[in-house]
This record gives structure tokens, sequence and C-alpha cells, in this order.
């Protein structure tokens, strides 16, 4: 007699989980959708929600089976990138969020990260899944808030590939250990918990529950305080735009991420200045070292509060800054503690010479920005930024030597 065979991996969440899929469909949310009645902050909100979970589903694949997370990397961090460029559509508009639902967003994204093999498979089983759902509901999208291109990434997915890649996760997930089969399957069911209350908070919406957040603006950057006043956060992030076109260094070395990362950082400085004067300052020295040794040197922090400085100064209903120019004040007098201004612009004009091949104008600065951090007690920073201008190709060893030797004159 043959030997009947078990059923895959597949199979058991699909029988285990199918009605799911049925009850989402009914939920306001989706109605809404179909009938072109969804406001467009629910819309948003969904976005940054769907963001937050996906990040927390790309760092945690490590603790998947190595070939495994290797294939499924490109295809999570395409489905990241897409709802990134959606939200970066979207931003100019300063749509609030809609609190409950990140705050529940934000609950999914810790279970994501402690989660074991078993059911982060299952996690992926559902939020993968979406991709032939949203296909369904790209063009009650388009209709619903009269979009093109822009706007709908996340829902176009894999377009005529979606498939292709549908059926390539199937085989990956048939291919783990059946010992990963029921924790797989509680995965699912757990990440369609999720989906079914976080998409029944997106709508209908509640009358108070909108306001900004740290996780709005950067999917990565967890729950911290940001200015509640649209006003004065869109004069941080117009700060940090400036700051990042003053620094070319940030765009090369750390590109969208990084942009995230300084709208998300240069929030919640803006947050800080109706604090007291030594809160604000011990804030800012503790980022200040955090970003130095992630290769981000204090002089551009302190750049960055002179630019936030200006633009909050500006506004007709500012805030009181004393707090914040005290923090600048001290970051100033620690720089020229380390060296004094004609140093620091003889060493510049050298290295610009020394560097003329290159193009790359604010390197100079930040060269002499990781310096003196390194010479405040803060070495990695100056390590970081030699390890990546020789692994980007853009100085070599010797280059460096000849750096160091124009540095020491500090």
């Amino acid at each position: 007699m043959d030997k009947i065979s078990p059923p895959s991996l597949f199979d058991q969440l699909r029988s285990a989980t199918w009605h799911r899929h049925e009850n989402l469909e009914k939920l306001p949310f989706v109605l809404a959708l179909m009938a072109g009645t969804l406001p467009l902050q629910s819309y948003i909100a969904q976005l940054r929600g769907l963001t937050i979970c996906f990040a927390s589903i790309e760092n945690a694949l490590p603790t998947l089976p190595e070939a495994m997370a290797e294939r499924l990397r490109p295809f999570i961090s395409r489905r990241f990138l897409m709802l990134c460029d959606d939200l970066s559509f979207f931003s100019p508009r300063m749509i609030p969020d809609i609190l409950p639902a990140i705050k529940c967003a934000l609950d999914a994204a810790v279970r994501i990260r402690q989660a074991d093999p078993g059911k982060l498979l299952g996690y992926l089983y559902v939020l993968q899944g979406t991709i032939r759902g949203n296909q369904a509901h790209l063009s009650d999208i388009i209709r619903c808030f009269t979009l093109d291109d822009e706007g709908t990434f996340f829902y176009q997915g894999y377009g005529s590939g979606t498939d292709t890649v549908w059926h390539e996760f199937r085989s990956l997930a048939n291919g783990a250990a059946p010992a990963m089969t029921p924790q797989a399957i509680l995965g699912a069911e757990e990440m369609y918990d999720f989906m079914e209350c976080f998409h029944t908070l997106l709508y209908p919406l509640a009358e108070a529950g909108s306001g900004f957040t740290a996780a709005g603006l950067n999917p990565e950057a967890g729950d911290h305080p940001v200015p509640q006043d649209p006003e004065i956060l869109e004069a941080a992030i117009r700060a940090g735009k400036r700051c990042r076109n003053e620094f070319s260094y940030y765009e090369r070395r750390y590109g969208e991420r990084g942009r995230r990362f300084t709208d998300s950082d240069v929030a919640w400085l803006a947050a800080l200045v109706t604090l007291d004067a030594d809160v604000i300052l011990e804030q800012v020295l503790w980022l200040g070292r955090v970003l130095s040794v992630r290769g981000m040197p204090v002089m551009l922090l302190e750049r960055q509060l002179e630019l936030l400085f200006e633009e909050l100064a500006a506004l007709d209903r500012q805030p009181t800054l004393d707090s914040l120019q005290n923090a600048l004040e001290k970051l100033r007098q620690q720089r020229q503690r380390l060296a004094e201004q004609n140093r620091i612009t003889a060493v510049s004009d050298a290295l610009t010479e020394k560097l003329r091949h290159i193009t790359f104008p604010d390197l100079p600065v930040v060269l002499i920005a990781a310096h003196l951090d390194m010479r405040s007690g803060i070495p990695e920073c100056r390590a970081s930024l030699f390890f990546w201008l020789v692994d980007a190709a853009i100085l070599n060893k010797t280059e460096i030597d000849d750096v160091c030797g124009l540095l020491a004159d500090l």
C-alpha cells in the first residue's frame, strides 16, 4: 500500500487559518475602502503600522535557518521599502497617526522580535500573504484616494510576479523542519489576531485618538516623544533636511534609512525644548555619544541644533528656546576646548587640498569632527569613519595615513 504523505506546512497553515482571512475582509476598514469612504488617515495609519511590523520581521530574519533567511530577505526588504516609499509620498501632508493603532503595531513588533523561528514563520505566512489581498484591493485604493502609482506601491506588490514570489515563499516554508509546524500555526493565529485588532482600530476613527509619534516618522524609532504641534514638527523636519543637505556624508553613508532616523531624532530634540536646561543638555550629550559611536560626530549634531534653533525661532508661535540655546552653547564650548577655531580652519584647508581629487566637499569637516570626538573619549567614531571610507573605496590606506598626519596638527 502506498504511504500517504503528511500535509505540507503550507497546507496546514491554510487549513488552520483560512477563515481568519474571510473575517478580515468583513471588517469596517475593508468595507469602507471598497465603498470609497475610507479616510486617508486610516490608509496612512495602515501603512505606518505595517511598516513597523515589516521592519521587525526583517530584523528578526536571522533567527530562521540561514539559507531560508537569505532567500527571504530580498522579498521582505522590498516590501518594507515599498511601504517607506508610499509614506514618503504622503509625508508632506503631515497627517497625524491613529495612536491606538500605532501602539497595537508597536506591541506586535515586540512579539515579532521575541518570536522563535516557528512562530516567525507563521507571522511571515500572514504578512507575506497580504500580497494577494492587496492586489485585489489595489483598484479600491486608487479610486478611494485618487492615486496613481505613487502612494500605492505596497498594494501593487510584485505586480505580475506576485504568484511567482508566493510560490517561492511556499516552497521555502514547506522546507522547514516539521517540528516548527505547531509554533508556525500558533504564530499565524497570533498575527491574524493582530491584523483584526489593528484594522478595527484604524476605522471607524475614534474622536480622541490622533497625534504624532516617532514610529510614524521612522518605523525603527520606537516610542519616544515628538512635538504634537504640526508647525513645530514641520520646523524640526525642515531643520533635519537642511542638515542633511549640508553634509552629503549622511546620504552617502546612511542613505534613506539615515533620513528616517534624522526625522525622528530631530523631532525628539524639538520635543525637549520646553524642559529644563540641565535636562536638555544631559539628553543632547547622551544622543551625541550614541550617534558618534555609530559614525556621526558630535560636531554635526551641534550644527543640527543650530539649524533647529533657527527653524523654531522663525515660527510665529515659537516655544521658549533658552534651554536649547544653552545646550548648543555647551557643545560649542566643548569643541573649543578640544581645538581652537584657527587650528580647525588650517587643518580643514590642508585636508581640502590633500583630498581635492575626491568629490566629497564636506569630508574634511567630518574627518575633523570625528578626530575631535576621539580626543573627547569616543574613539569609535573615527575608527568607524575610517573603516567605511576604505570599505566604500573613497580613501585607500595610504591616504588614511596622510589624513591622520594632518589631523594630528589639531
